[in-house]
Formats: C-alpha cells, structure tokens, sequence
C-alpha cells in the first residue's frame, strides 16, 4: 500500500498519492511554455507575425531605429529619450502595401509605443 496525503488545495479533504501534491479536482492548470506561446501567437495573428519574425522587417527597423535613435514623439515635445521601436504610422492591418515603406515608420520609445497602440486599440474598437 503507497503512503497517502491530503491534497494542498486549501479545504479540501481527498486523499492523495504521497508524491502527488493536488487531487484531480484541484490539479492547476498547466502553464504555457515558449513553444506553445510561439504557436499560439503565429496561428492567432497569421501573417503579421510572420512578417514581425522576418529577416526583412529585422533589418529594416534595426537601420531605422540606426538611423534615428531618439523617439520621434518625446523628440516633438521636447525631450530627448532613446527609441526602443519602430512602429508603422498606419498599422499593418489598414494597410498591407505599407509595411517596409520607411516613409511609414516612426521610432518611439516603449512609453510612447504603449500610448498610441492603446489609441489606435480604442479607435478600432469604436468602428467595431
């Protein structure tokens, strides 16, 4: 006969496996690894993030960003602050074409970026 123990859910009173720490009832749920993220990601958001994962798009917004190294919004308002990303002035989504025109890209730092991708989130979920 194996040793037995109660299972660690707070309250709960079943009798489990010496090694096992929560019944089937309590048993957590399992946690997503890289891989099951990566896939996840790639099927969810298709060919944006494929292009996002390209050699193209590495290149292109690592000479952007080169090229001009201080978020392009602070740089507007007066304040110096180093570029984290490149970002598209009008978003993969309402146009495709414009994905590797330079002439539609802006360095902004992650404060910046985190600002204007929650706009375009709430303006998009107005049309909707």
């Amino acid at each position: 006969m194996k040793p037995k123990k109660l299972c660690q859910h707070a309250s709960c009173h079943e009798l489990i496996d010496y090694n096992e720490t929560y019944c089937a009832k309590h048993q957590p749920e399992k946690k997503r690894g890289y891989a099951d993220s990566y896939q996840y990601k790639k099927n969810k958001y298709g060919k944006y993030f494929k292009f996002y994962h390209s050699k193209q798009w590495r290149k292109l917004s690592e000479l952007y960003r080169y090229e001009n190294p201080c978020c392009e919004i602070c740089l507007a308002n007066g304040v110096v602050r180093k570029a984290d990303v490149v970002d598209h002035v009008i978003e993969l989504r309402d146009q495709w074409d414009k994905r590797l025109d330079k002439s539609n890209l802006m360095s902004l730092c992650h404060s910046c970026h985190y600002k204007k991708t929650k706009e375009e989130r709430q303006k998009r979920e107005v049309i909707h």
